[in-house]
């Protein structure tokens, strides 16, 4: 049987959902059932939930061949909160924990008071963070993990060039390939060199000024977080068993990923980022030890979630963007802290 919170969990809740693709006006803010958890599945009460331009990619139809054409349809994978209700064999996690986490595929659903998860999709949240802080992360920086340990196999000392580095997941790239021992250059715009310094970039090169194929020396990695860079191009960039992986990949890299397994030189791969709870609990460890995190560009409401998405489709930002879902005194530490930023 599952287990709940004492306070009653209520009946209904608000939810951001759409009924067609479209721009960011589709988007609707409505009252619907709360989702009763699977057997394995956790109910998490949500307090923020992280935007990336996947939201706006999917709501926009570009990806309904994946995401399917039945509606209505929920918007939003990272999620943090608490948990509220258990479903039934779930024994390692209790009631009222704080946790993080994302949803797995094309369905999103994070962006509502309350969501059902996979067991495996979430875990304890880090200590010492805000519900916003830890919302901001999941995705993005299981995708860095994910590209960096498991495709490109990055060791010590190794050089490591990011394309795309002042994003949402170059910034934890940055963050975890320092960790790990690595040098980093990280290519960027103008307005951004000096976050991905902050960061911790050994190098930094704008690329709005300097051809990335004009570079000196080669690199042990190449990680490609922007796209439009083709294996074929930019393989010269690398060393004999170098490493180009993509997280923005085009139809080009499947044959690539192919070809470069039967032939020797550099090899080229591509990242699709699962939820694991091992992975997040490896993210938490790099977190509570000071060597990750994210800043946050700004936080909307539910209320203000089209104006949400219109900025994350825009691009460009030096940091995520956050939706308070619920008020706390965590998130209401959040709006004021935004608020100093931007006043």
């Amino acid at each position: 049987m599952s287990q709940s919170l004492s306070q009653a969990t209520p009946q209904t809740m608000q939810a951001v959902q759409y009924s067609r693709y479209g721009p960011p006006e589709v988007l609707e803010l409505r009252r619907v059932a709360v989702p009763a958890p699977k057997p394995g599945e956790v109910l998490v009460r949500v307090y923020a939930s992280g935007l990336n331009p996947k939201d706006a990619v999917i709501r926009s139809g570009l990806f309904k061949r994946f995401s399917g054409r039945a509606f209505p349809k929920g918007t939003g994978f990272d999620f943090a909160g608490e948990v509220a209700v258990l479903g039934e064999g779930v024994a390692d996690l209790e009631l009222g924990q704080k946790v993080w986490g994302f949803l797995d595929g094309f369905a999103g659903g994070a962006a509502a008071e309350y969501v059902a998860v996979s067991q495996d999709w979430l875990s304890p949240m880090p200590e010492g963070i805000s519900y916003a802080e830890a919302a901001a992360l999941p995705l993005v920086g299981l995708t860095a993990l994910q590209a960096l340990r498991d495709k490109a196999k990055l060791q010590a000392g190794e050089r490591l060039l990011i394309k795309g580095a002042s994003g949402g997941v170059g910034s934890a790239a940055i963050g975890l390939a320092k960790a790990m021992g690595a040098h980093v250059t990280a290519m960027a715009s103008t307005g951004s060199l000096e976050r991905c310094r902050v960061l911790g970039a050994d190098r930094i090169v704008d690329y709005t000024r300097t051809d990335l194929l004009s570079l000196e020396g080669r690199f042990d990695v190449f990680l490609d977080l922007y796209g439009g860079s083709p294996f074929h191009t930019y393989r010269r960039l690398l060393e004999r068993r170098g490493r180009f992986v993509t997280a923005a990949p085009d139809p080009s890299i499947f044959l690539a990923r192919l070809i470069t397994r039967l032939l020797p030189g550099p090899k080229a791969d591509f990242v699709f980022v699962k939820p694991k709870r091992d992975d997040l609990v490896t993210l938490t460890a790099y977190v509570e030890a000071g060597v990750l995190a994210m800043p946050i560009e700004a936080t909307y409401t539910l209320e203000t979630v089209r104006e949400a998405h219109r900025a994350v489709a825009e691009g460009h930002a030096r940091g995520k963007r956050v939706l308070l879902v619920q008020q706390t005194a965590d998130a209401g530490a959040a709006r004021q802290q935004h608020a100093a930023q931007v006043a």
